[in-house]
């Protein structure tokens, strides 16, 4: 799955899009991924949240 986003990358400033998977077993939490369409930077959707909160 990848998702365009409307956040720019902290890195450079590009495009990010969000990637991720669903995991064919229940006890695993499914995972996903925001990555820069120019620079290839990338955090984890959570690290992202973290950071929002504890602006």
């Amino acid at each position: 799955m990848q998702i365009d986003i409307p956040l720019p990358c902290p890195a450079c400033g590009g495009k990010m899009y969000s990637v991720g998977y669903d995991t064919p077993l229940k006890i695993l939490k499914p995972r996903t991924w925001q990555v820069c369409k120019s620079c290839k930077f990338s955090r984890s959707v959570e690290d992202f949240k973290k950071s929002l909160c504890c602006a």
